[in-house]
Parts: C-alpha cells; structure tokens; sequence
C-alpha cells in the first residue's frame, strides 16, 4: 500500500505539487478564520439569571428570588452546579453545565423552568449575556465636555449601545456611570396633609395618566382610520398638570402638593477616569466562539462612524481598554517564534547535511505541516490560543522528514559510486522511501499515543490541554503525510549530484570525538550506571523546589486591582476612598491611564456592591519603567494604597481575574469554600484560614469575602396598633 503511494507520488510529481499548494491556500484561509485568543476558553456552558428587585434587603432577595429560582434549576440537563449572589436589590444565580451541554439549549431549558418559579410580581428575571469570563473585549468612555452627565448617560443608552450592539458579534454592551433620566415629584409633606392625600394616591394617579391606548378603527369615507389614545407623560410641565383630587369643585394638581424635577436614578455605582470623578463608560461583550479580531474591527468602524458622523459635536468615544493590541502581540508572538524556529532549523540543516535545496526541501514540512494543522483546527473548531499553537515543536514534526532524505542521500551516493543511471536510482529512491516508511510511520503514531491521556482530561484541565494535544497531533499528521507524498516527489527532481552526500569535515569530528567517547564508556559501565542514577536521584528530589501553576500567566500589559472596604461604608465614603486611591495611581510614572469603577452597573449583570472598587491600570511601556519588573510595581502600589485601615487588595489582570471569578465564583488563583449552616460561624472559620494562609511563603492577596455585617434600619410595625387604624403593612 505505502509503495503504490510513494510510487505514484514518484509518477505524478507535478498532480502532488499542486494539491499540496491548493492545501496550502486552504490553510492559510482557514488561519485567517481562526478566532486566535491570548487564553483559552475553559469556561463551563454557563447560563447566569439576572433578577432585580430594588429596594430589598439580601435576606429578602434570597429569600424571594434566588431560592426559587435554585428550586426551579434542580434536575437541568447537564447541570454541575449552581451557585447565586444576594445582594440588595439583586439577584444573580449561576448554572454550570458540563461538556455535552450546549449553549443555546441550555438557555432555553433555564428559561421554561423560569416560567414555573414562584416570584414577586415586579421580580423580572433575565438571562445574562452569552459571552465567556474573557468577553470583554472593549472598553470606552464617552468625553464630553460640558454636557450634563445625565444626557451623556441618555446618548449612550439610546445611540451609542443600540449601534454597537447591531455589530455582529458583540453578545452585550454593559452602560456604567453617570446617571439615567427620571422625572421626581418631590412632594411637601405638609400639602399632602393639608388636602388629605397620601402617597399611594399620588402615585396611583401618575400612573393613570401616563399610558396610549387602542381603540381599534372607524371608517371615514373611503378611509380607515386607526383610533389611538395619546397619553404618555413627556415633560414635567405634564406631569405637574395631571389631577390628583378635587376639593369643592376645585381641582387639586400634582404641582399644588410638590415640585416636578429631573434627575437620575438612585445610583448603584460611580466611574472615575483620571482625575475626571464621574464619567460614563461603556463595555463591548464578545459573543461566545466569535473571533475578536473580526469583533474588534467591526466595533471600531462604528465608534469611527459615531465620533465623525453619528455623536453630536463636541462629544467623542475615547477607548480606554481595546483586546486588539493583547491578541496582535500573541499572533506575532507566535509568528515570530516559528518563523526563528523555521530559520533555526534551516540553517542546522545546510551546516550538517551541506546541501541547500536538500534542506529546503526539508523545511518546507514545517509551514506546510501548520497549514494542514490549521484546516483541521478550523473544521474541528479547536481552541487556537497561545498554548495549544505555542505548544507545536518544530523538531519532532520535522524529523520525520530529516531521517527519510538522509537515508534517501545515503542510496544515491552509493549509486553514482556504482555509476548507475537516473531510471535506477528513481528506483532505488522508491525502494528506500518504502523501507523507511513504516519506522517513519511507527515513530509519528508513539508520539501521538503518547498524548492520548491529555484526550482523556474533562472540564477546565480538558480546555486548556486538549486543544495543545490535538494541533501537536494534527500537525504530526501533515508531517507524516507531507514526508510520505511531498518529499519524495521534490527530491525526484534533485536526482544525480545533487543529493550525493558531501565530506563535512564538521561531522567526521564529531563522530571521532563520539566514537572516542563510547569506548570510553563502554570499558567503564559501572561508573556510568552510578552517574545516572546519582543524576536521576538529584532530580527526582528537585521537583518539590520548583514552582509549580495551573494556568500560565501572560503579560497582558495592564493591572486589574479589587479593592475590597467594609461592608457597611456608605455610598458617599466610598467614592471618597474612590477619588483616593485613583489620584495615587496617577502619581507612579509607569502609569498611563486609570479607571476605576465603584459598585454595579445598572442592568445586575456585575453583582458589585457599594464596598467594591475595581481599578483598571494601563500601564506604558517596559522601557519607561523605573521598577525592574511588574511584582515590584505591584509591591509599590499596594504600599502606596494603604490609606485606610480595613482595605484589602487584590491584584491581578483583566482577563486573569476575570477568567478566575468565571471559574470558582471568587478572585484570585486560589478559592476555599467553607460550607455550613451558620453564617456566623462560616466567617470565623473564614477568618481563622486567611490567617494560615497568610503565614505561608508565598502567598499574596489573602483575604476572605465578608458575607454579613451589612448596616441596617429595620422597622418593626406593631400590627395590633395598625389594627386600630385600619390600615395595612403596604400602606405603611
């Protein structure tokens, strides 16, 4: 079978030549689809429940929402677990699906159960973004000078979120900062009492005067004409004019009993940029399994369109956070490596073999080998990343390649010594191919078994390694094929002098000096057993000192610092620390930009509370540095940083953290979980581990999240008192 192929190849060199260029172009088409990423994907199928619920306590959040919805989730196809985040006035509950899940029908199943879950009515539950812990993908801020933050806030929400999200690939984009528009009426208590109003009636009189209505259709003629009731409030001039009552005869107005104003929302959180306090930022979200590169430029042609034809004038999107730069860095990283390796082994060809188009002919494997790789990466949907292309060793597919020319030179030597013609040694080439095939062919399949246990990994470990075991092996396998086929077909061409071996005064040395070398040995085996087994041992006891990680880190170029304050801080304390903290990054000169966000966006999908400020530095170049790496940059900081008693800090990147939280639930590399009844308890235990943990060389960052001491005004109503009064708990 194998000397039908090669003889073939041999037959019809120019057919082979040409469907290894068309495979050539395939794969470059097929590299230029992959959606390439610094990390990998090792994100469980996850579907996360956003419910808000303003107003309320955790415990009735959890209480209310979270419970059944958990109660409702239990039994999901595929479901691993489920974990949620009570928080006031928000709910978010997590499900992590396994493997054979796929997204969208696990999407559908959590929104049928939703249907059956016993909420409040005015609870509205959503499914949260399909997008992974690295999704976001960019970051921007919308400079406007002059301009009312709550009208930027207005322009982003109406403009600038509806064209991004309309780009294809983007999964959500996250408004954060400035303030959304709302009408108060804010009413004088003693008019209230004066017309013997309440509260309830004011609002329930709001209400009845701010809707449109149908009244189907009448005929005019030879027309129809749509009936519709117009009656949406659209100032506050309206609003004031609406009739709450009459007293004798006399219309009472929502202007007579208080004052109509504009303003925002109760804030759920503050983003400062440098040393402007209060900004409005916006958040690309990547659609899961869509390549960022296409996202990202699809995005900046919109943001270009708004900032030149779109925005009014005056008023500009400013990145503050764009993937593009992090993924150039990985994909040239990569190029630049296999091209140093190509070239590496290029010139370690010609020096030992002293033929050029012989090692041509033999470097020609490696490019080839990573295209074929790269189609079969494509049609599979394999993760391309920095470690499974990283991880491609250029020896090991080009060996192959190596052993089979080196033979095949070795029969033509022998051949001209032996002045035999080109149809014999055309022979002789395929009857050497032939030989070295099947040891060619046993040496590729060890390599691949070898990795066969990396193909039995599962959930995260399977994410990371598995992607690494399948390009090494699908670009073993364009090694094995293109030697098989390719390589005899062009060295057919080289026939006579060409591929007759050369005196190489370098090699006979080194051969002399190896010969000299094994008698050496040979005479003394004993010593030479005691040597490796004395080696083997010091290694084997080295292993415990070297450092070990699950995930290797990248330097993505920023800092993304979590600081966490006590949980009962107040709103406006916080952003005081806030203001702080951001105003002493500024002053290190590796720092090039910061932004800081405090609390949660508006829409629950970060479940952030007031004592939880994140921070993102953009750092300049290493060249402009004054520490010598980043750990001591980091060490500064968190130096610099401690201004408050109760802080504790975290310091990570953005996709590391994020990635991270997406994984355990919790910053940081390592998450303990403790579990029990007896919240009280759990914290204390909490608290004796940090201590231990704290203890061990090491170890940076330790903390344990405070889950309880939030500060609360509980009012107890006396129902046999409201009883007298005929009123209800609602009315009160």
């Amino acid at each position: 079978m194998i000397n039908r192929i090669i003889s073939f190849c041999l037959q019809q060199r120019l057919f082979i030549i040409g469907i290894w260029v068309l495979l050539a172009v395939i794969g470059f088409l097929a590299f230029d689809r992959l959606p390439i990423q610094a990390f990998p994907d090792v994100q469980n199928v996850n579907v996360r429940v956003v419910t808000q619920y303003p107003g309320y306590a955790p415990e009735e959040i959890e209480k209310l929402i979270s419970l059944p919805i958990e109660k409702e989730m239990n039994g999901l196809p595929y479901l691993i677990n489920m974990r949620s985040v009570s928080i006031f006035g928000l709910s978010v509950v997590t499900l992590n699906f396994d493997d054979d899940a796929e997204d969208y029908f696990s999407r559908q199943q959590v929104l049928e159960r939703l249907r059956n879950a016993n909420l409040p009515r005015e609870a509205k539950p959503v499914l949260g973004p399909l997008t992974t812990g690295a999704g976001e993908i960019y970051r921007y801020r919308i400079e406007a000078p002059g301009v009312p933050l709550i009208e930027i806030r207005a322009l982003q929400d109406w403009l600038i979120d509806r064209t991004l999200r309309s780009v294809q690939g983007v999964a959500d984009v996250v408004s954060i900062g400035g303030g959304i528009k709302e009408y108060h009426v804010q009413v004088d208590p003693n008019k209230l009492r004066n017309y013997e109003l309440t509260l309830s009636e004011i609002h329930r009189a709001i209400a009845a005067n701010n809707s449109n209505i149908g009244g189907g259709y009448i005929e005019d003629g030879d027309e129809a004409l749509i009936v519709r009731g117009i009656g949406l409030l659209k100032s506050a001039d309206e609003i004031g004019d609406i009739v709450v009552t009459a007293k004798d005869g006399v219309p009472v107005f929502i202007k007579n009993i208080g004052e109509v104003v504009t303003g925002p929302q109760p804030r759920t959180g503050v983003v400062g940029y440098n040393g402007n306090n209060d900004v409005v930022e916006g958040v690309v979200m990547l659609l899961k399994g869509r390549n960022a590169i296409e996202v990202l430029e699809r995005v900046k042609q919109k943001v270009e369109y708004l900032n030149n034809h779109g925005l009014p004038p005056g008023i500009q999107i400013d990145p503050v956070y764009d993937r593009t730069e992090l993924i150039q860095h990985t994909t040239n990283t990569i190029e630049r490596n296999m091209l140093e390796g190509a070239v590496l082994i290029l010139l370690i060809l010609i020096v030992f073999l002293r033929k050029v188009w012989t090692s041509v002919v033999i470097i020609v494997v490696i490019p080839l080998s990573l295209l074929f790789a790269f189609i079969l990466i494509d049609f599979t949907n394999i993760s391309a990343n920095l470690i499974s292309l990283g991880a491609i060793d250029f020896g090991i597919i080009v060996d192959s390649a190596v052993v089979l020319v080196e033979a095949i030179m070795v029969k033509i030597t022998l051949e001209i010594r032996q002045q035999m013609n080109v149809a014999h040694m055309r022979q002789s080439m395929l009857t050497t191919a032939t030989e070295m095939a099947r040891p060619i062919l046993f040496s590729k399949a060890i390599l691949i078994i070898a990795f066969l246990p990396i193909f039995t990994f599962q959930q995260v470990e399977a994410k990371i390694f598995s992607p690494m075991a399948f390009a090494l092996c699908f670009a073993l396998l364009g090694s094995l094929i293109i030697s098989l086929t390719l390589v005899p077909a062009l060295l057919s061409y080289m026939i006579g002098p060409k591929l007759a071996e050369s005196h190489n005064s370098l090699m006979h040395g080194m051969e002399k000096h190896y010969l000299a070398l094994l008698k050496s040995i040979l005479h003394r085996p004993r010593k030479l057993l005691i040597g490796a087994s004395v080696a083997l041992i010091i290694s084997l006891a080295s292993v415990p000192l070297i450092g070990t990680e699950f995930m290797p880190k990248l330097d993505e170029g920023n800092i993304w610092l979590t600081i966490t304050l006590p949980t009962p801080i107040s709103f406006s304390k916080a952003i005081e620390i806030e203001k702080e903290i951001r105003a002493r990054l500024r002053l290190f000169s590796e720092t090039k930009s910061v932004l800081s966000h405090l609390g949660r966006p508006e829409d629950g999908t970060d479940p952030k509370a007031f004592n939880n400020i994140e921070v993102l530095i953009n750092l300049q170049p290493k060249e402009a540095w004054n520490y010598k790496n980043k750990e001591e940059l980091v060490k500064a900081m968190h130096e610099k940083l401690v201004i408050y008693p109760g802080l504790k800090f975290n310091f990570s990147q953005v996709i590391q953290d994020n990635v991270e939280e997406a994984i355990s639930g919790a910053k940081g590399e390592i998450a303990i979980k403790i579990f029990g009844e007896n919240l009280k308890i759990l914290q204390e235990k909490a608290n004796q581990i940090t201590s231990i943990l704290n203890s061990i060389e090491g170890a940076t960052d330790v903390a344990a999240e405070q889950q309880s001491g939030l500060a609360q005004l509980l009012i107890s109503i006396d129902r046999s008192k409201i009883a007298r009064y005929g009123i209800n708990i609602e009315d009160v």
